[in-house]
């Protein structure tokens, strides 16, 4: 197993940080929330600040990254810069919601959370960005899989029956999930009501694009409850969302 550079993992574990919490924070509420010493906390956001990254809040206190930040990586996938149509979805989404809207794709055996935007209702689900999920057991994982050859389905399956944590209960059916996938290619969507996160639920599709040959699942994300009865309504705004902002779009190879 490679080395971990632990400064290194940091600076990445605050950016992430700041783009769960979308505000001002400072060195202790950093250090707290990633239980960081405050010493090192302090030390590792003033260097980020000289170089750039970011900037004080109004009372010199506080840290908020700068556009440096989001030019980093935008011309690694275009399709998700902000205010471009897959983030101006998400943003309708949520508005339209007030739950957690996921974008996600594929990472080898892990569907993996791009972009999150949080939910505002007072009984929420907390995911953020960079959160990984098993394809073969979560809700978004299986919507994925609805796009790949079912060959593929059948490895990642055996893969992760045969991992060393995987006792009985966790073992995955290879059949049922084939019919899974048949009826999510069938409609078009899925609602699941039995995740990984014990009482959550999701409403979820595949967009119409994909990013560097990968597929792209979209998900109301909630409390199982929630998504049983409003199933039907989630579902017609997905679909009215993507047609409106996606369809044009052509794929980003």
């Amino acid at each position: 197993m490679p080395r971990t550079v632990k400064s290194a993992v940091r600076v990445l574990e605050v950016f992430e940080y700041f783009d769960r919490i979308q505000r001002e924070a400072t060195v202790g509420e950093v250090a707290r929330e990633l239980s960081y010493p405050v010493s090192s906390t302090s030390i590792l956001l003033a260097n980020l600040f000289e170089r750039g990254y970011l900037r004080h809040g109004a009372d010199q206190r506080s840290y908020f990254p700068t556009p440096r930040v989001t030019l980093l990586g935008a011309w690694v996938e275009p399709l998700l810069k902000p205010h471009t149509e897959v983030m101006r979805m998400m943003a309708e989404l949520g508005e339209a919601t007030g739950e957690t809207i996921i974008l996600a794709a594929p990472a080898r055996d892990q569907a993996q959370y791009l972009h999150v935007v949080p939910a505002t209702t007072t009984m929420r689900m907390h995911v953020g960005p960079g959160t990984t999920r098993p394809l073969v057991a979560s809700g978004l994982g299986r919507i994925l899989l609805s796009a790949m050859p079912d060959e593929r389905v059948r490895q990642l399956v055996m893969r992760h029956n045969d991992g060393p944590r995987i006792d009985e209960e966790g073992r995955i059916s290879l059949a049922a999930l084939r019919r899974e996938i048949s009826g999510i290619r069938a409609k078009g969507h899925a609602v699941v009501l039995r995740g990984v996160t014990p009482g959550a639920g999701l409403v979820g599709m595949l967009l119409p694009i994909q990013l560097a040959g990968l597929p792209l699942a979209v998900g109301i994300g909630g409390w199982a409850r929630e998504m049983r009865q409003r199933q039907v309504e989630y579902v017609n705004l997905l679909r009215g969302a993507v047609t409106r902002h996606l369809k044009s779009l052509r794929t980003v190879d």
